[in-house]
């Protein structure tokens, strides 16, 4: 039986043309949503996000991209007979991690353009054959960015290249990048190399390699004649869980934004990203959508915004809007706890000042939350077995999820800092100081919390370690006391007579440390009054988006085709744009389909 393409079958559905109508034109969107309360909070929020973020992943990027800037610079600059048969080889691993991995590439390609303008990038898929890698990597290095080509694709050789470099270039370098050496054909690479190194008289190659698992990657897929014409230079990159960190604590963790994701929903994402792609990127971007999905149509999240617009927000709320806010269920507690029966004890303008002291209130909690979360955090983060992890996002997924200080491994973290020496409690003790003093603000003021952890850290440092032994009467067991109760009061005397002067100063700090500090501030944020403005802890609505159902996919693609096929058309459209690459705003693809303008500003 020949075998049947699945674009030859025939799909039936009903379309929306109807004979003897007229073609129906496409809606357009409203401008006026734009404008409404909801779209512009989640705007505010996101950019602030967007924005640091991308502000870490510069500096996260730059030491290593000023790097290879140098190292190719110092290529530039030296004679060709420096490098003998070798050719200048820079190993950049980079980690598990294929679309941070090619935005690091863009990024270096940018920064090598100040030195060299002639750099070629060529992917695995283009290069099925010696043949066509060799094509690929000469048409880029000859023409450029040139939208009119001098030479034909066809046409590129190294002989064709070795004219055009004695031409046109004087020791500049023909820098060759190849994102992801593991994806390579060994044999193809093995027979590129050694091409290119019977020109190196001639022309001046440098290779950069991305590689994403190890240095032996390498050795694995070269044979020694191959790795033998490489003089190699190997950088290094942070991991992919650092990075994540990195951009956590600057955006997220750092109090910038009122919006936190919580319960279930955080721990989806950092799954998501543990377990299965390691990109940042797609962390990002699926906290994006969960931003989207709390704040959509729902007016009363545009009070999710700044301390300075609060009392503006609330102005703008309309009686439908102080209406959810009665229903909210935070809402509908406290009005229970202080008997309060709604419309006929609190009008509408009693509500809005009350909902602005539970605004406040709610931006108080979290600077501190965030604030004694770091210190809880470098406090626990290396002690033994790390019950309450060595990350900052595992700790506040547990304190976003539950009442942290209730859980059995804050007791143990908390039995186990009693164990601490001096001189590393004293180490900690500073550190925990400095933390709140560089986060102290006007807002939220911290200055008695200092005043006292510098008192306990002066008790700890003039503590003396010697044990003062008190002779103390033994008392005799009478008919009036038990034999349990005489063994705990020997116990008890026992252990007071045995305390140096720095345990009871250890002892003291612990109980302020646990008492006033952490069970004060770690509050969970979805108990706070009116918490579901600011929270979403919805897994499963993320979890609809974000993990797709082949079942699902299977039965929506045999009852309604016309789903896909349309996919199918956006997709031939993008294909024809001029710039079929850009895959980062498929908006522009709907806009050619559908003719929709401003769809552009939903995305």
């Amino acid at each position: 039986m020949d075998d049947v393409s699945v674009s030859k079958g025939v799909f039936a559905h009903q379309g929306s043309y109807k004979i003897g109508r007229n073609r129906m034109k496409p809606k357009s969107i409203s401008n006026c949503k734009i404008s409404e309360p909801w779209y512009l909070a989640y705007e505010q929020v996101w950019s602030t996000i967007k924005n640091c973020a991308e502000k870490i992943n510069t500096d996260m990027f730059k030491q290593i991209l000023t790097d290879i800037k140098e190292y190719i610079s110092d290529i530039k600059e030296n004679n060709r007979s420096d490098f003998l048969n070798e050719i200048p080889t820079a190993i950049l691993l980079t980690g598990i991690n294929l679309p941070d991995h090619e935005e690091l590439f863009r990024k270096l390609a940018l920064q090598i353009s100040g030195i060299t303008n002639y750099i070629a990038v060529v992917q695995s898929r283009d290069s099925g054959s010696i043949k066509s890698l060799t094509e690929d990597m000469v048409f880029q290095l000859i023409n450029g960015s040139d939208e009119v080509p001098s030479v034909k694709k066809s046409q590129c050789t190294l002989r064709v290249l070795e004219a055009w470099y004695k031409e046109q270039c004087t020791d500049t370098p023909l820098v060759i990048v190849i994102p992801d050496f593991e994806s390579f054909n060994p044999i193809i690479l093995h027979d590129f190399i050694l091409v290119l190194s019977s020109y190196r008289r001639t022309i001046k190659f440098v290779l950069i390699f991305g590689v994403a698992t190890t240095l032996h990657a390498v050795h694995r897929s070269l044979p020694y004649d191959a790795t033998s014409k490489l003089r190699v230079q190997v950088f290094y990159t942070q991991t992919q869980v650092k990075s994540l960190s990195d951009i956590l604590e600057g955006t997220v963790f750092s109090g910038k934004t009122p919006f936190m994701l919580t319960g279930r929903a955080f721990q989806l994402l950092t799954d998501i990203f543990l377990f299965y792609d390691f990109s940042v990127d797609s962390f990002l971007q699926g906290y994006k959508l969960c931003m989207f999905q709390h704040f959509f149509g729902n007016n009363l999240t545009s009070l999710c915004c700044s301390r300075k617009t609060i009392d503006q927000a609330i102005g703008k709320l309309s009686t439908e809007d102080l209406d959810d806010i009665r229903s909210l269920p935070s809402v509908v507690k406290y009005t229970e706890n202080h008997k309060i029966k709604g419309k006929d004890d609190m009008d509408d303008e009693s509500l809005k000042w009350l909902v602005g002291k539970f605004l406040q209130q709610f931006h108080d909690s979290t600077t501190g939350f965030f604030i004694i979360l770091k210190c809880l955090h470098y406090l626990v983060s290396s002690l033994p077995g790390s019950p309450l992890g060595k990350q900052l996002r595992e700790i506040y997924a547990t304190a976003v999820t539950c009442d942290l200080t209730e859980t059995q491994e804050y007791k143990e973290c908390i039995k186990l800092l009693n164990f601490l020496s001096k001189s590393e409690l004293v180490t900690k003790l500073e550190k925990i100081i400095k933390i709140i003093e560089d986060n102290n603000t006007e807002e939220i003021n911290f200055n008695g919390v200092i005043e006292n952890l510098k008192i306990h850290l002066e008790k700890i440092k003039e503590a003396s370690l010697e044990i003062s032994l008190e002779v103390t009467p033994v008392a005799t067991p009478t008919l009036k006391i038990s034999r349990t109760s005489f063994r705990e009061n020997l116990l008890n005397k026992a252990q007071k007579s045995s305390k140096s002067e720095f345990k009871q100063a250890q002892l003291n700090l612990m109980n302020y440390l646990n008492d006033d500090l952490f069970m004060e501030y770690l509050k969970n944020p979805n108990r706070l009054p009116c918490s579901e403005i600011f929270c979403f802890s919805d897994a499963n609505a993320g979890k609809h988006h974000l993990r797709g159902s082949l079942r699902a996919v299977i039965h929506t693609g045999l009852n309604y085709p016309s789903i896909y096929l349309n996919v199918m058309r956006l997709l031939q459209i993008r294909n024809r744009a001029n710039d079929p690459t850009d895959v980062t705003r498929p908006q522009h693809y709907l806009q050619a389909a559908f003719g929709v303008k401003e769809i552009d500003q939903y995305v």
